[in-house]
């Protein structure tokens, strides 16, 4: 018995374009719009080839944000369910099972190799669209499956690693998140806490003065240390260069200030590692702080993706991830399906 016997590649066509979106977050620093209209997203062809360079990577992840339902038989179903880690089994409906596109490529690569690489191929046949649902702020509902326990893709962008960190615990859901491995972190800032910018409290400092000699004179050794003319270097350091020339330092502090201060420390730590030692970023992103802004792709079950809100949709937990919660909430309501 296997997801194989059952399942085939037609059965994922509708959701396929959520796993290249998902994959491509991990790449890019970009908003929805900009990735709704990467070809690598939006192309049936080149989608297909990026998925396939996916695949040959066995970056299997991504592929979990596709997902179909269909009727196996009860015994089927509840094998599939025992033995497929994220499979999912109602005995509400006890001859349906519930699986990925990951499933069902991991298996279809271990029994045939060459149906695996032509499984790509064919991907480049299927063109669907990509027309999110709807959009709270900076969470949008981008797919939706209401059959049997449903199936629900988010993308959520300008929230905190902070945030990321406790929603990964939430096993059950998916997640392809923006990597700070591959994605530039020059134009990246810290996501400040409303107890942070709302507190009127100062400090005095009496070596002001000397702190902003530090940031330029790091800033100096960075110039002197690029020796890559491309446009992109010189772009990220002007950036670099704007950040901190609008440091505002004075002998008086409030914690949003000197918080900002701290982003722009590290920011400037990481590029001298990355510039001067020449430590990969891989290594350097070590030193940014938790606060960081990144971008994520969610998925899960509807029943799992209901957990999540319920558990986090309370004042007992923490802000940020209560406002995430609720703003799913909130767009699942809009279509019925919570």
């Amino acid at each position: 018995m296997k997801i194989t016997d059952f399942f085939s590649l037609e059965d994922f066509s509708k959701t396929i374009p959520f796993t290249a979106l998902g994959a491509r977050v991990c790449y890019n620093d970009g908003d929805l719009q900009s990735l709704l209209n990467d070809p690598r997203v939006v192309d049936k062809q080149t989608r297909a080839n990026f998925l396939s360079k996916l695949g040959n990577y066995k970056h299997f992840s991504v592929f979990s944000h596709s997902f179909a339902y269909k009727k196996v038989g009860e015994l089927n179903a509840l094998k599939i369910a025992a033995t497929k880690f994220k499979s999912h089994y109602n005995p509400k409906y006890p001859d349906v099972i519930g699986v990925s596109l990951r499933h069902y490529l991991e298996e279809l690569l271990e029994i045939d190799p060459q149906q695996y690489l032509k499984a790509f191929e064919k991907i480049a046949e299927f063109d669907v669209p990509i027309n999110p649902l709807g959009t709270v702020e900076n969470v949008s509902l981008i797919g939706l499956i209401t059959e049997y326990d449903g199936y629900a893709v988010f993308f959520i962008d300008n929230v905190s690693r902070t945030l990321t960190h406790q929603l990964v615990r939430h096993t059950a859901l998916n997640f392809s998140q923006r990597s700070q491995r591959y994605v530039r972190e020059e134009e990246n800032y810290c996501i400040i806490p409303p107890s942070v910018k709302e507190n009127d409290k100062t400090v005095d400092l009496k070596t002001v003065e000397n702190i902003k000699d530090l940031f330029d004179e790091i800033l100096d050794i960075i110039k002197k240390s690029v020796d890559n003319t491309s446009q992109t270097v010189k772009d990220s350091i002007e950036i670099l260069d704007k950040r901190v020339n609008n440091i505002r330092l004075s002998k008086t502090m409030t914690a949003h200030e000197m918080a900002l201060v701290y982003d722009e420390l590290s920011q400037l730590i990481y590029d001298l590692f990355v510039h001067y030692f020449k430590i990969k970023r891989e290594d350097a992103r070590f030193f940014l702080p938790n606060g960081r802004r990144t971008t994520i792709v969610v998925s899960g079950t509807l029943s799992w993706i209901r957990d999540f809100i319920q558990k986090r949709n309370t004042p007992h937990a923490q802000w940020e991830i209560r406002s995430l919660a609720y703003k799913m909430q909130q767009l699942l309501e809009e279509q019925g399906a919570f």
